[in-house]
């Protein structure tokens, strides 16, 4: 008896293709590393501080100002959802962009574009996707585009390639790193590497800021 044709979307050439999967899907990942720019850990404590002492003041305060209540409950969400969270998880199999809203899973073999302009930005089908927690120096030069053509770790104008040095969390530095292992998966040839390009809002993150902004309606317009 004759077998029906495979579906194009088994082909382990066919990524899955962004928004179709829900990225919040717990897995483990492998080898996996947190990039986050020290400034933002700083920026976080030293605003969380301010914050709850502002908090503790206001609702100690007789009339209590709901007003200058839920603005500061919203200034500190704002705070975590914008400065603090965001990141960029760098495992075996690839990379996971955690922004204020959204989470975004890209692997080795869907990425074709690698570059850096204001932040660390690659694109994976024909989608582009910015990494808010790694911003790009803006002392440094771009780097690439094409990783097929012109490799990140290139500097645009010149005709040398230009390796960064420095450990700091900026976008020229991992663009460099993500090309190397890119590279390096494809030239493994195993195939071992699952094709995956998803994008998905983060439950957590949005209920949070939903509730801060209902929150500050409240406080501001109501109470």
């Amino acid at each position: 008896m004759s077998q029906p044709p495979p579906d194009p979307a088994d082909s382990p050439d066919s990524p899955v293709s962004a928004d179709s999967v829900d990225a919040g899907a717990p897995h483990a990942l492998r080898e996996a590393r947190t990039l986050r720019p020290g400034s933002s850990v700083v920026i976080g404590v030293i605003g969380a501080l301010a914050g709850i002492g502002l908090l503790g003041s206001a609702l100690l305060t007789t009339p209590r100002s709901w007003t200058l209540v839920s603005t500061v409950v919203l200034a500190l969400v704002l705070l975590w959802l914008f400065v603090v969270r965001p990141c960029v998880i760098v495992h075996a199999e690839g990379l996971r962009l955690v922004n204020p809203l959204r989470v975004v899973d890209l692997t080795w073999p869907v990425i074709t574009e690698v570059r850096s302009r204001w932040a660390l930005e690659l694109v994976a089908g024909g989608r582009r996707y910015t990494a808010w927690g790694v911003p790009a120096d803006p002392g440094r030069p771009r780097y690439g585009r094409g990783i097929l053509t012109v490799g990140a770790n290139r500097v645009r104008g010149k005709g040398t390639s230009e390796l960064p040095t420095t450990s700091k969390v900026e976008a020229q530095v991992v663009a460099a790193e993500v090309e190397e292992r890119i590279l390096a998966d494809r030239r493994r040839k195993d195939g071992r590497t699952p094709r995956i390009a998803t994008r998905a809002w983060d439950p957590v993150s949005v209920g949070l800021l939903l509730a801060a902004t209902a929150f500050f309606v409240l406080g501001t317009f109501v109470v």
